[in-house]
């Protein structure tokens, strides 16, 4: 019959496995090492799967080649294979409509005209045609098998050396008898990648492994070549030593060049094949040993290093891959990994992005910039790979480089498989849970010391501190109800016994239960908690407060839904404080409060940064209620604004108080907040970056001191820092305080920057009309910026000033009047609750002009500096 259907099979693959790990040869043959599957399943439904463009999780491109084997059993339902019955053909996949999760010869796959064919292994390979396909017998027991390469960005069509991407995946022979249309072949990718990213706003111009020993000198902060005068801590022979180690292995990484279709083993070539004009990259297969294609264990150590391609980045889709043979090809060392020292550099150059901003050169940012694998840090600021990065099949790492807020800087993905990269927004819930596992000990102990305080007759009032990454993500995912997998099924059994019949107690002195566990199918099994635990469940200690019936007490249970950390029996809103600065490697992250679920703690950002902040929707809290955040400064180049929703819980709640908060990234929605609902403060807060959006779009009771809009595309016409009323608004809040003799009011001391977003108000379309000692400023950026009062004296008019006078004779420096606007928050009842622990100040560099910062510790403000008492 005609061989016309194969569908490929995608098993799941666990973050880090890798089949078939280890190199071995086993009685004088030779077996390949095998990598990471190719994704089949994947369908142009699929996230990042479009028609004829990148796939950069694995799955197939329009144009991707396969050669596949077949080969017949001897005789009638036999098991032995008659290797002069080979026949292969090569085909090539067209993907111009949605497949589904399968594939088929002659529906995606064709015959591609003009490749080789082989009908035995004795005859040289013919040229095939477009109606060349695999015929095959019914009755006849037949292994196939495969190698294909990739299309990435259509890298086979351009054919060049530049566009080169040797991405070779092979199957391992998958046995069947006919008739029968389904073959699971799995492809396996055979080499190691090493990727480079761009962060946004930057663009690379090439890259290259750091080989020479004066690279390897230079202090490890040195950005460019303008740092070449820095003192350095490394001598001359300490770089030559590192740099000797890394040679040690680059000269033995092989550029793959194929497969060798005997052995299925990857091939290399020799630096003169690839570097040839007249090479055809498209067609490689064609060339033999005689035209510089080298098979493994046929060239010593000191040949290879001499006569082998070794791998170079070359850029496909915006990315810049080197591919490298993942084990060392020569006689004398066959099969050894390879892995390159903690000590590798990269050197790196990137397009003038930002109009020369960065350095005094045209075309590129600077000369170059060099990163070491030891700059490169892990989740918990460690280094990622202390000893060194080895060299797997399959594994693809992927590193993201470029200038973010005026310094470069490197950040490496946590997951090491071409299938678990680029994960669209679908799956970014998955995305961040394999990036790092959940830790609930914050958690947990936070619960155990209050409840013990609480048994003791105490108050209930747990801390709970956020330290890391995987704490913060935990963090996220409690407040939105997804941290345990299993979340319902247990009922408490009774206390837990020993052979004496003395209770069980943990560590804390409280009691232990046995627990009820329902698997769903009418099953029930009584078991511990730590047997619950391991099918995925997350205990905690639940307090219980003293009622008539019964003291206070603590009983051992289990997370059911969101943790909004608010205690009802209390009326506590817990405290959620950051202690540390904290990278969060642009993950793309859900929203604290997403969803249903809400936030009504008290998250205290203690002056701590969050950087490569990357939310799903955009928005570091989506949902709270009667919550308090404060203290936190972001720096991000996605666009993210802090809250999107703040509501009350009834007549007695409020919407959200929010202090200190500084913003260094782009917003497409109000950086501070769309909507606060119920009372609500927004204090000492300053966004610098592009927005459409005013720092609040709509509120219905506001107070707003001390803030600043520095943000470029505000309409003309709209408002900076206000949006509109919101319908439940009793007043006109924000208006203009009328008479010479004002007194604070709820709206003083906030600046916006109509240079950079011409036109605009401070709230929606009313045009300001604000009297000079409250200070709502809408002015040029050097007025925003400046360092030192611009005053009047007692005796002059301000009214009688023009109105270009008034613009330039500020007052006092908006640093300074922001100051006292934040110190006068502190002294009232939810100041004094939910203090601003930050300050603002003005740049300390020589003439640099700067927006003010706000940087850590509260600041008792010179009465000096009050609005009030000024002039204008």
């Amino acid at each position: 019959m005609k061989f016309r259907n194969v569908i490929y099979l995608f098993g799941a693959l666990a973050l880090l496995s890798c089949t078939n790990d280890d190199f071995r040869i086993q009685n004088e043959e030779q077996t390949s090492l095998t990598g990471r599957r190719v994704r089949f399943s994947a369908s142009v439904a699929d996230p990042f799967m479009t028609r004829a463009t990148q796939h950069h999780d694995g799955s197939f491109n329009e144009g991707d080649q396969m050669r596949i084997f077949r080969q017949y059993a001897i005789g009638s339902g036999g098991s032995v294979f008659d290797g002069e019955s080979e026949s292969f053909r090569t085909y090539y996949f067209k993907m111009d409509y949605a497949t589904g999760t399968t594939v088929s010869l002659h529906s995606d796959w064709f015959p591609m005209d003009g490749k080789l064919k082989s009908d035995d292994p004795l005859s040289a390979p013919t040229t095939q045609t477009e109606a060349d396909s695999l015929v095959w017998e019914n009755g006849r027991t037949v292994r196939f098998r495969a190698w294909g390469r990739s299309n990435l960005d259509d890298a086979i069509n351009i054919g060049t050396r530049e566009s080169y991407y040797p991405d070779y995946t092979v199957s391992d022979w998958v046995t069947v008898s006919g008739p029968t249309y389904d073959i699971p072949l799995s492809m396996h990718h055979i080499a190691c990648r090493i990727g480079l990213t761009c962060k946004p706003g930057n663009e690379f111009a090439g890259a290259v492994i750091c080989t020479d020993w004066h690279d390897y000198k230079r202090d490890d902060n040195a950005d460019t070549q303008a740092h070449d005068d820095l003192e350095t801590a490394k001598t001359d022979e300490q770089a030559q030593e590192e740099c000797n180690q890394v040679l040690a292995a680059y000269n033995r990484m092989c550029m793959p060049g194929g497969i060798d279709d005997r052995t299925f083993l990857p091939v290399a070539m020799t630096q003169a094949l690839y570097n040839d004009d007249n090479t055809d990259f498209r067609n490689l297969e064609q060339y033999g040993t005689a035209d510089g294609i080298v098979k493994i264990g046929t060239l010593s150590a000191a040949e290879i290093e001499s006569q082998v391609q070794h791998p170079v980045f070359n850029s496909n889709d915006g990315r810049l891959y080197m591919m490298a043979i993942p084990y060392d090809m020569s006689s004398g060392a066959l099969g050894q990994e390879l892995t390159l020292p903690a000590c590798t550099r990269f050197k790196v150059w990137l397009y003038d992005v930002n109009n020369g901003d960065k350095a005094a050169t045209e075309g590129t940012e600077g000369s170059w910039h060099i990163f070491a694998l030891s700059d490169i840090k892990n989740q918990q600021g460690g280094v990622a790979f202390p000893d060194g990065l080895p060299m797997k099949a399959g594994y693809s790492y992927l590193f993201s480089v470029g200038y973010h807020y005026d310094h470069i800087t490197i950040t490496a993905t946590d997951s090491f498989s071409w299938t678990e990269q680029d994960l669209g927004t679908d799956n970014a819930d998955d995305e961040a849970q394999s990036m790092v596992d959940l830790d609930f000990r914050w958690w947990t102990q936070a619960y155990r010391a209050a409840a013990k305080i609480a048994v003791a007759g105490g108050d209930f009032n747990p801390a709970f501190s956020v330290s890391n990454q995987r704490e913060f993500i935990t963090f996220i995912r409690l407040v939105n109800g997804t941290a345990a997998s299993k979340m319902s099924g247990l009922t408490r059994g009774e206390v837990r016994k020993d052979n004496e019949g003395h209770e069980i107690k943990d560590e804390d002195g409280f009691e232990t239960y046995w627990w009820i566990y329902d698997d769903g199918s009418g099953n029930t099994t009584e078991i511990t908690r730590e047997d619950a635990e391991a099918l995925g469940y997350v205990f905690y200690p639940h307090f219980y407060p003293t009622v008539s019936t019964q003291a206070a007490h603590v009983k051992e249970d289990y997370i059911t839904g969101p943790i909004d950390f608010f205690d009802p029996d209390y009326g506590s809103h817990f405290d959620v404080s950051l202690t540390q600065d904290l990278d969060l490697y642009d993950w793309e992250l859900p929203s604290v409060g997403h969803g249903n679920t809400v936030f009504s703690g008290n998250f205290k950002g203690n002056g701590h940064k969050l950087t490569n902040v990357n939310m799903q929707n955009g928005y570091l809290f989506e949902h709270v209620m009667d919550c308090a955040i404060s203290n936190l400064r972001i720096e991000s180049v996605h666009n993210l604004s802090l809250v999107r929703k703040a509501v009350p819980d009834g007549p007695t709640g409020w919407g959200c108080y929010i202090s200190g908060i500084s913003l260094m990234c782009n917003s497409t929605a109000c950086s501070i907040a769309d909507t606060l609902q119920g009372t609500s403060y927004v204090v000492g807060c300053i966004h610098v970056g592009n927005s459409t959006k005013p720092l609040v779009g709509v509120a219905d009771d506001l107070t707003m001191l001390g803030c600043m809009q520095a943000a470029s595309g505000i309409p003309s016409g709209t408002g900076a820092l206000l949006g509109a009323y919101g319908e439940d608004a009793e007043s006109a809040f924000f208006a203009p305080l009328r008479g010479h003799d004002i007194e604070w009011g709820v709206f003083m001391c906030n600046y916006y920057d109509t240079e950079k977003s011409p036109g605009t108000n401070a709230v929606g379309a009313v045009q300001d009309a604000y009297g000079p000692r409250q200070y709502i400023r809408g002015a040029a950026s050097h007025v925003l910026k400046a360092k030192n009062d611009y005053l009047i004296g007692p005796d002059v008019d301000y009214y009688e000033m023009s109105a270009n006078m008034r613009r330039e004779i500020y007052g006092l420096a908006p640093w300074k009047a922001m100051n006292y606007a934040i110190s006068q928050y502190n002294q009232t009842e939810v100041g004094t609750k939910y203090p601003c622990q930050m300050h603002y100040t003005a740049s300390t560099v020589g003439y640099v002009h700067l927006y003010p910062e706000l940087v850590t510790g509260a600041l008792d403000a010179d009465e000096s500096w009050n609005p009030l008492i000024q002039n204008n």
